[in-house]
């Protein structure tokens, strides 16, 4: 099965970046997570199996203490 990859552009509260990114890092369909400089402060990749568990992990992202917005780019 063709898995969906993803990029997950995050918003975080100033002052807990680190702590955030190390958390998010940790869910299940996280490949990588780093701090970026610009208009968002966290990068996330994405590999998962379904459309359905991208939906639920974008959930869970947004759902997470410290987290402001989310941006999901779905790789074609």
């Amino acid at each position: 099965m063709a898995q969906i990859k993803a990029v997950i552009l995050t918003g975080l509260v100033m002052g807990i970046e680190d702590r955030v990114i190390r958390e998010i890092k940790k869910y299940e369909g996280i490949k990588d997570g780093f701090m970026v400089y610009g208009e968002y402060d966290g990068v996330f990749i994405v590999e998962v199996p379904s459309q359905e568990r991208l939906n639920a992990l974008i959930s869970r992202i947004r759902r997470t203490e410290g987290v402001t917005r989310t941006i999901t780019l779905v790789a074609i």
